[in-house]
């Protein structure tokens, strides 16, 4: 009896601390400021009646596709670089000419825009780790090629999805004081305005509305991939690419996204860009409905009907 009652003992204290670990979890889960704070109830109402993407609380894809493949993850001892990959601070310029376009890369998906007097931020994630917390989650192959702090003034900030590699708290934090107008995905804005991002700052878009800012067009264009910083509220905010265009230039950033016949749609409806940049990276057998392989990345390129591609989201994580 002695032996029963202590293993009793033993399994209750063992059910607590597990209730006493999911129950931290789950506080983490919705408590956490760079998590998010996700549309409520009557968002929600107003994204159903918005959007046909979004069906029964979340967001859909086109075309019915599986996040994980089900193949095995591909296995290799050369995933991570055995060294600190080197990287340069970026040269920005104060004062492009009237009809330039310069495209600065800051790592994985990062980059700048500055056409004329026009200076556009794209998924700005300036952090050593993509994760909600600074101790834990994947680590960067290389130093920031700067500092948050050291962006300029944006005009327009975009962010194509709510992932920890696109959308980082830190850097938005950082830089939210300095930037005209933000344009995100549906949904996106209510993690920005749980940010303290002003609403008059946001402008959230569905695939292929456009918003026109001071004579830059800006078009949310959809991918193939999904969302979610809480894995309990998964695809609760839209993803995509973005169709810029000017007077002089035509720019389109896929977003994170598996190939499909998307490339070709833009091109048909919104022209043949004359830059493009796109996702190419973190391709595996188990991903392959969601990122694009190199091979496939080109072939996007081909059906958008590009001058010129630049690859990313490759090389930092």
């Amino acid at each position: 009896m002695g032996i029963l009652k202590t293993a009793g003992v033993v399994i209750l204290a063992f059910v607590l601390v597990i209730l006493a670990l999911f129950a931290a979890i789950l506080l983490f889960l919705f408590v956490c400021p760079s998590i998010g704070k996700l549309p409520d109830a009557d968002e929600r109402r107003e994204l159903a009646k918005r959007s046909s993407h979004y069906v029964d609380g979340a967001f859909r894809n086109e075309h019915e596709v599986r996040t994980m493949t089900g193949e095995a993850r591909y296995s290799s001892d050369r995933k991570k670089p055995r060294t600190k990959l080197a990287v340069r601070t970026p040269d920005l310029l104060s004062d492009p000419g009237a009809d330039d376009l310069n495209f600065t890369w800051l790592g994985h998906s990062s980059f700048l825009l500055q056409t004329g007097q026009k200076t556009v931020l794209v998924d700005p994630a300036l952090s050593d780790r993509c994760s909600p917390v600074g101790f834990a989650g994947p680590k960067r192959f290389s130093e920031l090629p700067m500092e948050a702090e050291g962006l300029p003034e944006a005009d327009v900030v975009f962010i194509s999805h709510d992932h920890y590699d696109h959308l980082d708290y830190r850097t938005i934090l950082a830089i939210k004081d300095r930037v005209d107008v933000f344009v995100v995905p549906l949904g996106l804005d209510a993690i920005l305005r749980g940010w303290d991002v002003p609403s008059e700052k946001l402008r959230a878009l569905d695939w292929w509305e456009s918003v026109e800012l001071d004579g830059l067009c800006f078009t949310l264009t959809p991918s193939q991939h999904f969302s979610g910083r809480n894995p309990l509220r998964g695809n609760s905010t839209l993803w995509g690419g973005l169709y810029l265009r000017d007077e002089n230039h035509r720019v389109y950033y896929t977003g994170d996204g598996g190939y499909y016949e998307v490339f070709g749609n833009v091109r048909e409806r919104l022209g043949a860009p004359d830059l493009m940049i796109a996702e190419c990276g973190q391709y595996d057998p188990a991903w392959a409905g969601i990122h694009m392989f190199p091979e496939q990345t080109v072939q996007a390129g081909l059906d958008a009907g590009t001058k010129l591609l630049i690859p990313v989201h490759w090389g930092s994580f």
